[in-house]
């Protein structure tokens, strides 16, 4: 039997979308997910919400970073290193970003059956599915052999990329997409987040990722469609909306 890990990666300022994710996994019944978290903070709250959990030791990267910009890069590459630890140690790795709620189990077994002689199945971030203008690096299914071993090489990683505050994952796999066999899923069954919102009377999705939108907006999105995957998890967005509203109109108010 193949062996699959399928693997996310945390903060502090992530921990709510990171939950949210950990329950909605857990509602299908798939609960053999491994968490990095970033600092001590996000490790002791994943664990002790039940689920495995490995500290990265990063005070500097525990809190929220923001789109491109702060300490996001360095978050970003972290992506590098446990991906390429966990495909020398498995035949395929999945992995998750935290903003994605998952609403069928089947979703690994439609990665496996469907990944063929590709090195990777990957999310597709335009509004098209012919469109391979921009993948999508929080939903990756990896088969581990010496291309993606090399690919995902955080030294490789470091070497060919300017990591400055603009640069993470998703532009590293876009910029050389070209030197591995992938293959991109279809966006009704794996939406991002613009396609679900425009789309989501229309489809049954395997999962739906809350991206294309920056802070408390993705909140906002997971609230406004029913994705809070628990009460407390919602009543903590719902809070964070309205004191990040309320910190602005403070802001206003003093400008």
């Amino acid at each position: 039997m193949k062996k699959v890990a399928l693997i996310t990666l945390t903060n502090e300022g992530y921990l709510k979308y990171t939950l949210n994710c950990l329950l909605s996994l857990k509602k299908i019944g798939v609960n053999d997910i491994k968490t990095y978290s970033i600092g001590k903070k996000a490790f002791h709250a994943i664990r002790d919400a039940g689920y495995q959990a490995t500290i990265i030791e990063d005070e500097l990267s525990a809190g929220f970073q923001r789109f491109r910009s702060g300490n996001w890069s360095h978050v970003t590459f972290k992506k590098f290193e446990i991906i390429h630890e966990n495909l020398k140690e498995n035949d395929y790795v999945c992995f998750t970003d935290g903003d994605i709620v998952f609403k069928k189990k089947e979703f690994l077994d439609y990665c496996i059956d469907h990944i063929g002689y590709d090195d990777l199945l990957i999310q597709n971030d335009a509004q098209e599915d012919i469109s391979n203008d921009n993948l999508c690096s929080g939903f990756i299914f990896i088969k581990s052999n010496e291309k993606t071993l090399d690919f995902f090489n955080p030294k490789k990683v470091k070497e060919r990329s300017n990591i400055n505050e603009r640069w993470d994952d998703q532009i590293y796999v876009n910029q050389y997409k070209d030197e591995i066999a992938y293959k991109k899923l279809p966006l009704s069954l794996f939406p991002n987040g613009k396609y679900f919102y425009t789309n989501h009377s229309n489809i049954e999705p395997y999962l739906i990722h809350f991206n294309w939108v920056i802070g408390h907006e993705k909140s906002w999105k997971i609230l406004k469609h029913k994705e809070a995957s628990s009460i407390p998890i919602a009543i903590h967005m719902l809070k964070t909306i309205l004191l990040i509203k309320c910190k602005n109109a403070v802001k206003r108010i003093l400008h």
